[in-house]
């Protein structure tokens, strides 16, 4: 009697093992043809917030993972296509968070300057007076 329910057991693990281990395999085989276009989309976004000119070491990253990713598409490498994507979206995020950090730093240097040159002109006016 123990040795069926064992038998019963292992049987029963082995044939969970085989559908995890099948959906795993078909879920490859399915092309993450919307991982490619978040991660298109997030470079669009970095370009629109001037990665290019604030960030272009990181878009550039993010544009190559992408081309190589579409490169893997067509070769049916769905697993690197995925991987790649994935990276590629990161990298577009970095790029523009590091582009909107730097316009940021832009404005507010310019700001300062403003303020000082609002405070010498005030300080000009009140010694003339």
């Amino acid at each position: 009697m123990r040795v069926h329910k064992r038998v019963v057991w292992f049987t029963g693990i082995g044939v969970i093992l085989g559908v995890i281990l099948m959906g795993g395999c078909a879920s490859s085989k399915k092309a993450p043809v919307d991982r490619v276009a978040k991660a298109e989309m997030a470079i669009d976004r970095a370009r629109q917030s001037e990665a290019q000119t604030y960030a272009p070491l990181e878009l550039k990253l993010a544009e190559e993972k992408l081309e190589t990713a579409k490169a893997s598409m067509a070769k049916k490498e769905y697993d690197q296509v995925r991987r790649l994507a994935e990276k590629a979206l990161l990298d577009a995020e970095v790029a523009e968070a590091k582009a909107r950090s730097e316009k940021t730093k832009e404005i507010a240097l310019d700001l300062r300057k403003s303020i000082k040159e609002i405070r010498r002109e005030m300080d000009r006016l009140h010694a003339s007076d």
